[in-house]
C-alpha cells in the first residue's frame, strides 16, 4: 500500500473528504491539502505516487500549482478535476501531461479508472 500513496488538492472540505474516503475504500493511501502551499508542503514529505488536483482554488488554480510541482518532479501522474471543464483546461492539461482531466460531477466513476492508469505509469517508467 505504500506505493499507492495519492495527494488530493482542493479547496472544497466536503468534497475533499468525500473523495478522500472513496479512494481510501478502493485500497490507496490519501494525503489531502486544501491550498497550494500545503499541497506543495506535502509533496516534499509524503512523496505521492499520484496527484489530483482541483482545477479552481482560490490561492493557486491546479494548472499552476501543477507547473510549479513540474519544475522538481516531472515525472509524477496527475488527474485534474474541475466542477467547470472548460476547452482552456483541457489544452492547458495538455502541455502538463495530465492522466485524466475528470469533471467533479463523474470523479467517483472516472476517478478510480485513472488511478489505476497513473500507477500503470509510475511502474512502466520508474
Amino acid at each position: 500500500m505504500d506505493n499507492k500513496r495519492v495527494l488530493i488538492v482542493d479547496d472544497e472540505v466536503d468534497f475533499l473528504i468525500l473523495i478522500k474516503k472513496r479512494i481510501e475504500s478502493w485500497g490507496y493511501r490519501v494525503i489531502t491539502a486544501s491550498c497550494g502551499e500545503d499541497a506543495l508542503e506535502a509533496l516534499d514529505t509524503t512523496a505521492p505516487r499520484v496527484l489530483i488536483l482541483d482545477y479552481m482554488m482560490p490561492d493557486i488554480n491546479g494548472i499552476e500549482l501543477l507547473r510549479k510541482i513540474r519544475e522538481t518532479n516531472k515525472k509524477i501522474p496527475a488527474i485534474m478535476f474541475t466542477a467547470q471543464p472548460t476547452m482552456k483546461a483541457m489544452e492547458e492539461s495538455k502541455e502538463l501531461n495530465i492522466v485524466a482531466f475528470i469533471p467533479k460531477e463523474s470523479s467517483m466513476v472516472d476517478t478510480e479508472k485513472s488511478l489505476k492508469i497513473a500507477l500503470e505509469l509510475i511502474f512502466q517508467n520508474p
